[in-house]
């Protein structure tokens, strides 16, 4: 019997613990488009190779044939705020540079200088030109050659210096994000955002800023890695402190796709109960907890949502952000529903791009494989906030805080609160998934999937290997 001739149960809910299409109907606001909408596709579950998360010569398809092929989320507008700053975006050994060309223009250009091969780009920077570190040649902004010391030796390059502009990928912009694609007979970025833009249209990424962004090294496949944030079903283990207030086993999963956009989305309540604490489970005590946590999140001082009844709760804790975000910010959130406040709303665009929707966890996850190595990554973590204000300037981005393999969130990231701690429980798990990975029986070296649970994973892997060009099961 396949898997489509078994029922699909979407979800498990409790007496404490509805499932998420309850909680929106009891939503004390009108509901925005994005949450009344639901998913077109249901992926079939099939095993995963395990080899996938660490075989080099899959690792080097990628890069050939998803990487160099794929529009990718690179950074933010406000990562480089003025004419002429750039940063690096690193994915494996590939390399490009983003620059600002002009007051509302970007540019991505291959991170290679093209006298010998020197990074040109190793950080963010800033200035007129682009200079080669090594031996000074100088480009503009525009990537046309500027100067190179000694011209009188390369009059070969001088007489076709057209030829020695720096090498672009295509680049376009949405809400605030800007991303690459290294094939130029690409089509556009906007059929691949899919429902992206209509979903977050209320929410207005682009007057949002990243206020604190956390660059995280990993002993983990980069696939791997992504994975384990595309599903709620690892709170039970990993998280199992936050049950209390979090409905995990509630959570609602939706998939789109039409075969050109491939974007995925969870909710999973707040100031609910896990329905794996039974009907005993406190609905006062988890919308006690959510008060607390958010309070905890709002500053010294401030005191938390006051709760007046388990039916009225998740509207007073989110008229309690309402308020105090509204005070705060200078800005009205007055509209805003309750889910949008309390629940995490997260959404995914294939291949690694993961921005969260609302004002209740308002991240942006970015996964990426590390040099030429498949058991190392890098997750970039981004916490966006509100520009305090109307008609403000969007800040620039907050310092990149550099973790290493070895460093925990808690001791070195400040920011971002609670979560850091809720951080430091996923990466536990990471390097021994790597290491487990490697280490299966030949019998059983694949990937066993739950239908609903994880059927954002299931709908990663189906899009991957139709892109790669790969026969099923490899």
């Amino acid at each position: 019997m396949s898997d489509v001739d078994l029922p699909l149960t979407k979800g498990f809910s409790s007496k404490a613990s509805p499932l998420v299409a309850d909680l929106l109907r009891a939503d004390s606001k009108t509901l925005p488009p994005a949450l009344q909408a639901v998913g077109n596709h249901e992926p079939k579950t099939r095993p995963i190779p395990m080899s996938r998360y660490y075989d080099p010569a899959f690792a080097e398809l990628e890069k050939e044939r998803l990487w160099k092929k794929t529009w990718q989320f690179a950074c933010r507008e406000e990562d480089i705020p003025e004419l002429g700053d750039r940063i690096p975006y690193d994915v494996g050994n590939l390399s490009f540079l983003i620059i600002r060309s002009g007051a509302n223009e970007f540019k991505a250009f291959y991170n290679s200088c093209l006298h010998r091969g020197t990074r040109l780009c190793n950080g963010q920077g800033g200035g007129e030109h682009i200079r080669c570190p090594f031996h000074g040649w100088e480009w503009n902004t525009n990537g046309s050659l500027h100067k190179i010391p000694s011209d009188w030796d390369f009059p070969h390059v001088i007489a076709k210096s057209q030829e020695f502009s720096l090498p672009e990928a295509k680049l376009s912009t949405w809400g605030g994000f800007i991303f690459i694609n290294p094939d130029l007979e690409a089509a556009p970025l906007e059929p691949v955002l899919g429902v992206l833009p209509e979903h977050f249209r209320s929410w207005e990424p682009e007057n949002h800023f990243t206020f604190a962004h956390i660059s995280k090294r990993i002993h983990a496949n980069w696939k791997l890695t992504l994975e384990a944030f595309l599903e709620a079903y690892h709170v039970i283990e990993t998280h199992s402190d936050s049950m209390p207030f979090t409905g995990d086993a509630t959570t609602q999963y939706d998939i789109w796709d039409d075969g050109v956009s491939h974007v995925s989305r969870l909710i999973t309540p707040l100031g609910v109960p896990s329905p794996h604490l039974g009907d005993e489970a406190s609905g006062e005590a988890a919308l006690q907890g959510v008060a607390m946590v958010m309070a905890i999140a709002a500053g010294s001082g401030v005191e938390p949502a006051r709760i007046d009844s388990v039916e009225l709760g998740r509207s007073q804790v989110a008229e309690w952000r309402r308020q105090t975000m509204g005070t705060a910010l200078g800005r009205d959130f007055s509209k805003l529903s309750d889910s949008e406040l309390v629940d995490t709303i997260q959404y995914f665009m294939f291949p690694n791009f993961c921005p969260w929707y609302g004002e209740g966890l308002p991240l942006v996850y970015q996964f990426l494989p590390y040099g030429d190595d498949p058991n190392e990554s890098v997750m970039n973590i981004r916490l966006l906030a509100p520009v305090p204000g109307v008609d403000v300037p969007r800040p620039p981005s907050a310092p990149i805080i550099e973790l290493g393999p070895e460093d925990d969130f808690s001791t070195n990231v400040s920011q971002i609160g609670v979560l850091s701690r809720i951080f430091d429980q996923d990466m536990l798990n990471l390097p021994i998934v790597q290491k487990g990975v490697k280490s299966a029986s030949s019998s059983h070296a694949y990937s066993t999937l739950g239908r609903y649970q994880e059927s954002r994973i299931a709908h990663f892997n189906e899009v991957l290997t139709r892109v790669l060009g790969i026969v099923e099961g490899k």
